[in-house]
């Protein structure tokens, strides 16, 4: 039998599975997804557009041309890019584009079929929406950009170009990375002809699907069932232990005895020591939020929008560092080894993000202050306000890792989904909007005065919250 009389018969025998599982008109996954890009993009064109042309107009557009034409620019959006892509590279080892359910696995992949067609739709649904979500997205930015007058409609081109490109490549990168966590899922991986090959061979989308081994996709189908169970039950905990990163280095490394406090500084310590990973995520989101913060804060004409993204990332730096925080907030309800009372507790877990915000957020808002020409805010002011937006990020990471029970509204179906994703993303949308405005605001009028009385102020309130919830969250658990 030849290669082109063995695809044809697999593809047969892979359209009479679909039909008896889904029908006569197949799963209808594609034409699903289809209808939500069209969707997606009608959305986004008439409200996005909306709000982003706006954005830059008030964003003064004249600044903004002068910006995104420099050289900085595209080197920023290069590096952007590639951190992106290597993230996404590590986001498929641990859950990939390509999981089907279980039975799928087990009784259609496992078979004798080429892989690549058993595997084919799960690879163009997911591809498909990351190429059609990351144009839409640059489309909206460069017609926003157009429409604004901050840059000609070549702006739309290139944006659309680029987001094609971008989204192509992550999706490749994502595929790349499930196949190099399936390298050691089976030794002799399944080839075209249904026999077997020896090692893994990325010549494209169809040789990489043949590569993914059958212990990864299980894996891989096992956590996304649970990652989703998760989710509809509202169990944070349960999401974040199926999507860590197994423990591999430092096994070997042991918690010593410090004192009750120290020791519970040093557990935090040997957590980053063994994942490392967590401190350069930490350090890749933490450093250009306060780069943006002390930018905004040296030159007015930033926009404002730039200085609540900057807050935003910093926040969510801040928070890959305090995993000792969260893991205090799951565990409530038992014994307490180290003895200490929770607030003390939670003051110690604080000390290992807020020395490493020390570390990266001050040396880097030093160096920004000298970049930037003719700036009128001192060198002091500058590192008063960045700890001021340290201490609130870290207040506001307090609020994310005590929660209590979730609103009951949000297990309601028609609003239950909404509500629920507000009420994690509280913390964050405060932080990011409320540091963002008073940053932008303290540009203009100086630190020192009615904005470094509103900071101190949010920070106090925030830190109040924070106790508030531990305490709350703590009576609960006792309940």
């Amino acid at each position: 039998m030849t290669a082109g009389e063995q695809r044809a018969e697999d593809r047969a025998r892979l359209e009479d599975v679909t039909h008896v599982l889904h029908g006569e008109h197949g799963t209808g996954a594609v034409q699903r997804v289809l209808y939500a890009v069209y969707l997606l993009g009608l959305l986004a064109f008439t409200y996005g557009f909306t709000v982003a042309r706006a954005l830059f107009i008030t964003s003064d557009p004249a600044w903004l041309h002068d910006r995104l034409l420099g050289p900085g620019a595209a080197v920023v959006a290069v590096v952007l890019a590639v951190a992106l892509t290597v993230l996404v590279h590590g986001l498929g080892r641990r859950r990939g584009p390509v999981v089907p359910p279980l039975p799928w696995v087990d009784h259609v992949v496992a078979g004798p079929l080429d892989r690549a067609a058993t595997l084919r739709e799960w690879w163009l649904v997911s591809a498909t929406l990351l190429v059609a979500g990351t144009t839409v997205l640059a489309g909206v930015i460069g017609g926003g950009l157009w429409a604004s007058g901050t840059t000609g409609p070549a702006s739309l081109v290139v944006a659309l170009l680029v987001g094609v490109g971008l989204g192509a490549v992550v999706a490749a990168a994502w595929l790349a990375g499930q196949v190099g966590a399936g390298a050691s899922g089976d030794a002799t991986p399944t080839t075209a002809h249904g026999g077997r090959g020896r090692g893994i061979r990325l010549l494209g989308p169809s040789a990489a699907l043949r590569s993914l081994g059958l212990t990864t996709l299980r894996a891989q189908s096992i956590r996304s069932t649970r990652l989703g169970g998760a989710v509809l039950a509202g169990d944070l905990r349960a999401a974040r232990l199926e999507a860590a990163t197994p423990v591999h280095r430092g096994r070997g490394l042991r918690l010593r005895s410090h004192g009750r406090l120290l020791t519970v500084v040093a557990r935090d310590r040997l957590g980053l020591r063994r994942q490392p990973g967590m401190l350069l995520s930490g350090v890749l989101l933490a450093a250009p939020g306060a780069a943006g913060v002390a930018w905004s804060l040296s030159d007015p004409e930033v926009p404002v929008a730039l200085a609540v993204v900057a807050v935003a990332a910093l926040y969510l730096g801040v928070g890959v560092w305090a995993e000792g925080l969260r893991l205090l907030g799951d565990t409530l309800g038992t014994p307490r080894i180290s003895g200490l009372e929770l607030g003390t507790e939670a003051g110690a877990h604080t000390v290992l993000p807020a020395s490493l915000f020390l570390l990266v957020a001050l040396p880097l808002a030093l160096v920004v202050h000298t970049l930037v020409p003719g700036t009128s805010v001192g060198v002091a002011s500058l590192l008063l306000w960045v700890l001021g937006v340290g201490a609130f990020v870290l207040a506001a990471q307090w609020v994310a890792a005590f929660r209590d029970r979730p609103p009951f509204l949000a297990f309601i179906p028609d609003v239950g989904p909404l509500l629920m994703t507000l009420w994690f993303a509280r913390s964050l949308l405060l932080c990011a909007v409320i540091g963002g405005l008073l940053t932008a605001r303290a540009a203009h009028v100086g630190v020192v005065g009615p904005s470094g009385l509103w900071l101190g102020f949010a920070v106090a309130v925030c830190w109040w919250w924070g106790r508030s919830t531990l305490r709350s969250a703590a009576n609960e658990h006792r309940v």
